[in-house]
């Protein structure tokens, strides 16, 4: 009964710098199976209605988009959201307003409407794919003065109708907002259990809020490092094809998928799935 619950128009709670809406089903496919879904790098949670598992633990460091999801998955609070953000005209101004409030304060440990209203405002009246980077709280809204392209305003209204159906996937979760490393730390080395990581991609990952900074091979070879101590998890990792990740996922020790992925200017892109444990019949899925 879970997994594909969403409806095929919503493809994202957040518009995110380098989401993963396009092969999100492919990450489904390669952790089903599994009983528990740790999700260590959450973004803007394309994949999660793929994922079947019976719990899913889903973290961030971001705390806004955090916040964003309790909101929705919580019955009291969701219906406050949508009715707020129904009424709210596609202007600058509701936009500006917005990322002020985002940039004022965070969200604290209690679900926050007023934040996860102002965040999903600068998430979709703003211009596309800037979500979790250091600049998303920035720009003007993406107004179109002609009738090539999709129109932002409508693209607004249906991810405002998505929520309800996003619930259903939210609900299924369990939420936190800690160092991917320390994360990754409290994650038992179990048989049925798989950890899904789609970290800051080499070169462009810089761009996010919380990236590895200008030490980023070392940080990579860290994150290869801290993956390796898990002998019977599966361990599902996302990437552009990338000498670095060739040299950190060889593999003769880690199970590669190439797929064609899109980049934020819709270029193709080649990605690749990386895999520890992965189940026996999965690359011939």
């Amino acid at each position: 009964v879970y997994g594909n619950q969403m409806g095929k128009n919503v493809t994202a709670l957040a518009q995110w710098f380098g989401g993963n809406r396009i092969l999100a089903s492919h990450v489904g496919d390669a952790l089903a199976g599994c009983s528990w879904v740790g999700v260590v790098f959450a973004g803007g949670m394309s994949e999660l209605p793929h994922i079947t598992a019976r719990s899913i633990l889903v973290n961030d460091l971001h705390r806004h988009i955090i916040n964003l999801a309790r909101v929705v998955a919580d019955d009291a609070s969701r219906p406050v959201l949508i009715r707020r953000l129904r009424t709210k005209p596609f202007h600058p101004d509701v936009l500006k307003e917005a990322q002020l409030a985002c940039r004022a304060s965070e969200p604290g440990d209690l679900p926050n409407i007023d934040l996860a209203e102002a965040y999903f405002v600068a998430c979709w009246i703003g211009r596309s794919g800037k979500a979790g980077t250091d600049d998303e709280f920035n720009g003007r809204p993406a107004i179109r003065w002609n009738a090539n392209g999709g129109d932002s305003n409508t693209r607004y209204r249906a991810a405002l109708r998505a929520l309800k159906s996003f619930r259903e996937t939210l609900q299924r979760c369990t939420f936190e907002t800690m160092d991917a490393f320390a994360f990754m730390e409290r994650c038992e080395d179990t048989n049925d259990h798989a950890l899904y990581v789609d970290p800051p991609f080499p070169g462009v990952g810089l761009k996010y809020k919380h990236n590895p900074g200008q030490e980023e091979n070392e940080w990579h070879a860290q994150l290869a490092k801290a993956l390796t101590r898990f002998k019977k998890t599966r361990v599902v990792c996302r990437f552009y094809d990338h000498p670095l990740v060739r040299k950190l996922y060889p593999e003769k020790e880690w199970t590669w998928k190439r797929l064609k992925g899109r980049k934020q200017t819709n270029a193709a892109a080649d990605e690749v799935l990386v895999v520890r444990n992965p189940a026996k019949t999965w690359l011939f899925e």
